[in-house]
């Protein structure tokens, strides 16, 4: 696990499973969420993010806020990025916000994140239904 070793905190960035042509992407964790049962919820932004558009192309996009598992978390990364100058996305604090007064609860992805918000959504659903997806 890369993780191993590594106490998370706020501000760090790491490496992760990113798609061919978005290497240069980084998770900066933004806040760690921890509850009175010891689990946690690493709440980070993404820079330069796949992401599908329209026309059948691809460009980069920021995601301001993604909650992930700690175990969603570790299986994502690859290595902290201790050189990186990356920082947390401006907005991060606003989509906190907005997911820590959520009536529904402080609800997180639970399955490794690629690169693709889309796929990630997609194999949430999947695991949610007992199902695997793609």
């Amino acid at each position: 696990m890369p993780i191993t070793g590594h106490e998370l905190k706020a501000g760090q960035v790491w490496r992760y499973h990113a798609p061919e042509g978005f290497e240069q992407s980084r998770l900066v964790i933004g806040a760690i969420a921890t509850f009175a049962d010891q689990r946690r919820i690493v709440c980070v932004s993404v820079n330069e993010a796949p992401q599908h558009l329209p026309d059948g192309g691809v460009a980069a996009m920021n995601i301001a806020f993604l909650p992930l598992s700690e175990d969603a978390f570790a299986a994502t990364v690859v290595a902290l990025d201790e050189n990186a100058t990356v920082a947390v996305n401006p907005e991060f604090a606003d989509g906190f916000t907005e997911w820590n007064d959520d009536e529904r609860g402080l609800t997180c992805f639970t399955v490794a994140f690629d690169g693709w918000l889309d796929r990630l959504i997609a194999r949430q659903m999947a695991a949610i239904v007992g199902s695997d997806a793609a």
